[in-house]
């Protein structure tokens, strides 16, 4: 089974929480953070583009780096909200994903011994 990335805007939101990014350094981040990471370089940019149409991240062009521009993004007041959201549903998924375990676990037990 495939991971797809479903989540990746929160963990982009989560990320920018901690500053303000650039799409290279939140790829950086997602490869070198999550536990598994289904996320490449055109899904980051693609989901940074709808954060943005969404009012979830604005974006600027950062130049005080004197070389080339760098597109940076940061969380808006909308994308915190966001993230509150899905703090609570995530939390009753985590509920129900940990009864499948048991439940799972249970069944491998009893078919296996």
């Amino acid at each position: 089974m495939k991971h797809t990335g479903r989540h990746t805007g929160e963990f982009l939101l989560l990320f920018l929480t901690e500053g303000d990014s650039y799409g290279g350094k939140l790829l950086q981040k997602c490869e070198e953070e999550l536990p598994v990471n289904p996320i490449d370089s055109a899904i980051i940019y693609r989901t940074l583009k709808k954060l943005e149409t969404e009012g979830a991240v604005e974006s600027y062009l950062d130049t005080s780096d004197h070389g080339k521009p760098i597109k940076m993004y940061k969380i808006t007041s909308v994308g915190e909200r966001r993230l509150e959201e899905y703090q609570t549903v995530t939390e009753e998924k985590l509920k129900n994903l940990t009864f499948f375990m048991k439940k799972f676990k249970e069944w491998k037990k009893s078919n296996h011994d």
